[in-house]
């Protein structure tokens, strides 16, 4: 029988770590296997599920639009010697090296990766979790998206709070006034008046904590000639149907909450017995094996260092920052090529690849319309470029993981839709 190489999850790390697997395995294959779980039959494109919630329904229903944001997993992995099981993990045997699938039961691995994303935290603030609209799927998506049409059907003034001023809410935010305002315009038969009102809500003492000041400024100015009224240093400590309070007592009220102030690692992990951060994320050393927090630094950590974790379940400690590092798409593709780099080495008995991290990556920034700040490391551009820029960006994520024809058809009807309501 085949020895098992398995990757538990088709987010950006997962697929990013078995195609890399598949193209080099070579006669490896004659006596492993490659096996990816998930428990869709798509990978959700997270960097656009904000546009999602932002389309009216009358451009797009739900049908089409997940056609331009979640991407089968068939598709990825046809004619490629990878097995795709349609499963979600509820448990781990370390010793025995076995993963026990909901549907499927025990799997036996030889080599296993963790890459099961991030959840919402809502760090235990009362009322949060029951009062609030999070965006992590597309379900999440499409359900903001109704409440949304139904609020400006049925008020004339409505007030859209957006908690958490990192890279998704200042996305979401700006999105937002344009989605709400296409609506209200042509409700009132196309007059020109918007009475939304839109507050971002951020507990440090700046929007975008962890960003360059000049971006940080850049962006502040942006959102304020959009409307968006910013309150930051500003803890949310109570949440109810129509306000919340803040640590300092002060209250704001709301028609509309939607919560995008923080993340943790995939709430299961607990059951595993695994070594957690304080984020709920497993801690992995340089080879990006999973390794006991107290551990001896060695590239045998816990599983015979056959248990590796990438992208934003897992945390590693940057060591040109000193800061943990941060969960994001190239992040997770970076550790996805390593991870895969270091199970075919630790099978041909070479040495492993130390994962070194950049000091910065590259990111940008979309704030409303066609307009995004690019920060490509060595130079920054803003406006139409910056977006463009992005579009780009998302084909060349479609053309890896997909054939080229379904790749561009993919691209194009994005494209149509995010910008249908500009």
């Amino acid at each position: 029988m085949k020895k098992n190489i398995v990757i538990l999850g088709a987010g950006f790390g997962g697929i990013t770590a078995v195609l890399k697997l598949a193209k080099k395995i070579g006669r490896l294959s004659e006596e492993y296997k490659i096996i990816l779980i998930d428990k869709y039959h798509h990978q959700l494109y997270t960097p656009a599920l904000y546009e999602i919630a932002a389309i009216p329904m009358e451009y797009a229903d739900d049908i089409p639009l997940k056609s331009s944001v979640l991407i089968p997993v068939a598709d990825a992995v046809k004619r490629k010697p990878i097995t795709f099981i349609c499963d979600e993990v509820s448990g781990l045997k370390e010793q025995e090296k076995k993963v026990i699938l909901k549907k499927g039961g025990d799997l036996s691995f030889e080599y296993l990766v963790f890459a099961l994303g991030a959840e919402t935290n809502y760090f235990n603030i009362p009322g949060l979790r029951e009062h609030s609209y999070p965006l992590k799927t597309f379900d999440d998506g499409a359900r903001l998206r109704s409440k949304i049409e139904e609020l400006v059907q049925k008020k004339d003034e409505i007030k859209i709070t957006v908690g958490g001023a990192g890279a998704s809410g200042v996305e979401l935010v700006a999105e937002f006034i344009n989605f709400v305002c296409a609506i209200k315009e042509k409700i009132d038969n196309g007059k020109n008046v918007c009475n939304a009102h839109f507050l971002l809500v951020e507990a440090s003492l700046e929007i975008l904590p962890g960003f360059d000041a000049v971006i940080v400024e850049k962006t502040k100015k942006r959102l304020e000639n959009l409307g968006v009224r910013i309150k930051t240093n500003t803890t949310i400590a109570e949440v109810n149907a129509d306000h919340f309070i803040c640590k300092d007592g002060k209250k704001e009220n709301f028609d509309l909450l939607i919560w995008t102030g923080g993340v943790k690692g995939p709430e299961i992990f607990g059951n595993f017995g695994l070594p957690l951060s304080q984020k709920g994320s497993t801690i992995i050393n340089e080879y990006l094996q999973i390794q006991e927090q107290n551990g001896p630094k060695s590239p045998v950590a816990i599983g015979q260092g056959h248990i590796f974790a990438i992208g934003d379940n897992s945390s590693m400690i940057n060591p040109k920052t000193g800061k943990p590092l941060i969960w994001n798409v190239p992040v997770a593709e970076a550790e996805g090529r390593i991870a895969a780099k270091n199970i075919l080495r630790s099978i041909t008995g070479k040495p492993l690849k130390k994962f070194t991290p950049a000091k910065k990556y590259p990111f940008i920034l979309t704030i409303g319309k066609k307009y995004a700040i690019a920060d490509f490391v060595y130079f920054k551009f803003c406006g139409f470029t910056g977006w463009f820029a992005k579009q780009l960006v998302e084909l060349r994520y479609l053309l890896f993981i997909l054939p080229p024809q379904k790749a561009i058809r993919t691209w194009l009807l994005a494209i149509r839709y995010y910008t249908s309501n500009d």
